[in-house]
């Protein structure tokens, strides 16, 4: 691992919406898809205004700087999260997260996976969905750093023993072997400080990692309405998706987000 001071590593913090079970996609509608958003934030910024942003957040609505975020309790008013019944408190909450996604990410990434259309396309190469996934986030990241002169790293929410075990040998792999014209192990190197793919549990609080799993699912959502040529209905998480969209998310200098800042597979 090479050491670089926290004000020159960017990291990555990414999370998933749907799950890897490529099986599933055909039983179920609802797992059809899979979906990888990553957050980029320069180190020494997270560790410190990020994370007290977060942390005053927290401890202003709720009244608890340790308290940890997830989506799902937060869009079903459980738990700790009741509090946000209040309407002018669950206000309150919406904008001063939307601020901080405005304000903090360097750069965003969003990729998705029909694995339907995958599996019918790809009758022999049967990689697993989640690992195909992750692969294509670390292109886009890779190809960031080195526009932008950066390195970096990655950091994941660790699962269980199996799953982590798995995708942290896949990463080792796409380090030390990827081959390809844009990005190959050559590249991924010279911009990757490590090899490791770090995997961290919830219980450790990390902003990163939060803010990840809060846009994972607007993110999916409103690049698969777009994919499919829906329109979506304007809510908190549409909003958010609309600030990556002008603050955030890659993007090439004429042809825009699309297999930039977001990326569509098949």
């Amino acid at each position: 691992m090479t050491f670089l001071h926290p004000s020159k590593r960017f990291r990555l913090y990414f999370d998933e919406t749907g799950n890897g079970d490529l099986g599933a996609a055909a039983k179920t509608p609802n797992e059809r898809y899979l979906s990888l958003t990553g957050v980029v934030v320069r180190q020494d910024h997270h560790d410190g205004y990020l994370t007290r942003r977060m942390n005053l957040l927290k401890e202003n609505i709720f009244g608890d700087p340790g308290i940890i975020f997830h989506r799902r309790d937060i869009m079903r008013r459980e738990g700790d999260f009741s509090l946000l019944n209040n309407i002018e408190r669950g206000k309150e909450f919406d904008a001063r997260f939307s601020a901080i996604v405005a304000e903090c990410i360097a750069v965003a990434f969003t990729v998705s996976i029909d694995k339907l259309a995958h599996k019918e396309k790809y009758t022999v190469w049967r990689v697993s969905p989640y690992h195909y996934l992750l692969e294509c986030l670390l292109e886009r990241f890779v190809l960031w750093l080195k526009k932008s002169k950066y390195q970096g790293d990655m950091v994941g929410e660790a699962r269980n023993a199996t799953h982590d075990a798995r995708l942290k040998r896949a990463f080792q792999h796409y380090y030390n072997h990827k081959t390809g014209q844009l990005v190959n192990a050559t590249l991924i190197q010279k911009h990757l400080t490590s090899n490791k793919l770090r995997l961290e549990p919830k219980t450790k609080n990390i902003a990163g990692l939060q803010i990840a799993d809060s846009l994972a699912h607007p993110c999916h959502r409103s690049l698969k309405f777009e994919q499919f040529g829906e329109t979506l209905q304007p809510d908190h998480g549409t909003y958010l998706v609309s600030l990556l969209n002008q603050y955030s998310y890659d993007r090439h200098p004429k042809n825009g987000i699309k297999n930039y800042g977001t990326k569509w597979l098949p």
